[in-house]
């Protein structure tokens, strides 16, 4: 798949157009010119959106998504008629999975263009919801203008910004809440008028700084008086506004960053870490989970959930431990946003960065800094503590950015969940696994992008749903198997609903199987997403 890079709604643009020059007036202090001269710049990185031409008009639809078969028929969401009669199934001929796919593949479309509630206004986007005013995003909720971002909530006024909550008026923000009028802020909780800063909470009015807590007027970590910082962000902001009137773009945090010198000998000289002992993670509650999942679920208590770890990951991206260069300790960084191109020499732990921050000496000349040479302020200061949290937490192994979690394994970001493992972005679930953006749900295995299900397997793109397994773009069903595009279902095959007692048997045959494969290999090579 493409990423998707022309406007074909008019409105969408204009409206954004404006937002985008209100934006950087606020940022700025002035207009930096047209969104369209930026739109490259903004997308840098981020994986938004992909096409596929429709099988049905032939036109290209956007999807939030490149994990659905290359072979696969596609079809934009407006195209679907949920009200469609289809042919009765030969129920004689359904003996296995094979069977089954087999007679409903001529109604296996994937769907793309997906905007759903009060939404409007949308153009080269997917999975939207309760949205307006949205161009090449992807998994928007309860948001309006939004360009070039992806994962928002509640957000309004957001370019090219990734994972951003309740935020607004932002531009290249990396994975943030409750944030207003912020450039190149990454990893943040309610702060306001922030540019290149790492990981801050409760800040405002900070610049090129690192790891702070309720600290304003500051760059490079240096809290200077009112005048003194708007003396040097006024300077700093006309560059930033030059550099983009003519180049349109600027540097990233992270190419400020690349500029430093390695520092971290003298890091571990100040830190003098000598206690690197780490606790050995407590499996066994998320493990009986698992367990109790599987038997819900697929009828059958399934092993430990260790063995099958590597199938259960094939819904989420890329994620990997690395070691904080101050006293080894393991680092888990998962792939969403742009945390992949944190550079491994700079990773240290949360504690760690906190303490970095107490025993920093004051930078001297910090009234010079430009974008040029702003890296020379920051190379004792420019480290990454990606074990953020916030509420109230136990027994959170292996995840990225979580809170008000409980018992959760390599999960990221996690927020509101409970005995899980394997997910990306869980949200307010419990007893999920091997699962990616889904919200609202419990005791589902190998969900992806939906809300409200219930003991669902290998369900995508689907809300309010319960006891469903293989099934795609569906709305308020239950009991079924293998249902593409279509609602209020109840012991439906292929889209066609059966009598109770022959639903029950195919039922029976296909988890059957499904628990053969996956005893005997630890995996299952059908998915959903594959059909």
């Amino acid at each position: 798949m493409s990423s998707i890079p022309v406007h074909t709604d008019k409105r969408v643009y204009e409206e954004l157009n404006k937002k985008w020059k209100l934006t950087s007036k606020l940022l700025f202090g002035d207009e930096v010119g047209e969104l369209n001269e930026f739109e490259d710049w903004l997308s840098d990185s981020l994986e938004l959106t992909y096409s596929q031409n429709s099988a049905i008009s032939g036109k290209s639809v956007a999807y939030s998504s490149d994990k659905y078969s290359k072979d696969a028929k596609w079809i934009s969401f407006e195209e679907v008629d949920f009200s469609k009669k289809f042919e009765p199934l030969d129920l004689d001929s359904l003996k296995d999975i094979d069977s089954i796919v087999q007679a409903i593949r001529d109604r296996i479309y994937y769907t793309g263009n997906v905007v759903l509630g009060n939404s409007g206004i949308i153009d080269k986007s997917s999975n939207i919801s309760d949205s307006w005013y949205c161009y090449n995003s992807a998994r928007i909720g309860d948001s309006k203008y939004s360009a070039r971002s992806n994962l928002a909530r509640l957000c309004e006024c957001v370019f090219g910004t990734s994972a951003p909550g309740e935020s607004s008026y932002c531009i290249r923000c990396n994975d943030t809440y409750r944030v207003k009028r912020c450039f190149e802020l990454w990893q943040s909780v309610s702060s306001f008028d922030c540019y290149y800063v790492f990981s801050v909470s409760g800040c405002s009015d900070c610049l090129f700084s690192f790891n702070l807590r309720s600290k304003r007027y500051a760059i490079g970590n240096q809290v200077l008086d009112k005048d003194k910082y708007s003396k040097i962000k006024e300077n700093l902001l006309e560059q930033m506004r030059d550099e983009l009137k003519t180049k349109k773009k600027l540097p990233s945090l992270l190419d400020i960053v690349g500029k430093c010198k390695d520092k971290s000998k003298e890091v571990k000289e100040t830190l003098r870490v000598t206690n690197s002992h780490e606790e050995s993670p407590d499996l066994q509650s998320i493990d009986e989970s698992f367990i109790h999942t599987s038997k819900l679920v697929l009828g059958k208590e399934l092993s430990g959930m260790k063995k099958y770890a590597e199938w259960l990951s094939g819904n989420l991206p890329r994620y990997a431990k690395h070691k904080s260069i101050v006293s080894g300790r393991s680092v888990f960084v998962g792939d969403y946003g742009k945390y992949f191109s944190i550079p491994k020499e700079r990773m240290i732990k949360e504690d760690e960065a906190f303490r970095l921050v107490e025993l920093a000496n004051p930078i001297s000349g910090i009234e010079s800094i430009t974008l040029e040479n702003a890296h020379e302020f920051m190379e004792n200061i420019a480290f990454f503590s990606l074990d953020i949290y916030a509420g109230n937490n136990s027994n959170i192994t292996d995840c990225q950015s979580y809170a008000d979690s409980k018992n959760c394994f390599t999960c990221f970001p996690c927020v509101g969940n409970k005995n899980s493992a394997y997910n990306f972005w869980p949200r307010s679930s419990e007893r999920v696994f091997g699962s990616s953006v889904l919200f609202d749900s419990s005791s589902c295995i190998n969900c992806s992008q939906s809300v409200k299900l219930t003991r669902c397997f290998e369900v995508d793109s689907s809300r309010d749903c319960s006891d469903c397994y293989f099934c795609h773009n569906c709305e308020n069903v239950h009991e079924s198997m293998f249902c593409f595009n279509t609602k209020n279902k109840r012991y439906a095959i292929g889209n066609v609903e059966l009598s109770k007692d022959k639903y029950i048997e195919l039922k029976f045959r296909v988890l059957k199987e499904i628990i053969n494969s996956l005893e005997k290999d630890g995996k299952l090579e059908l998915s959903v997403r594959s059909i």
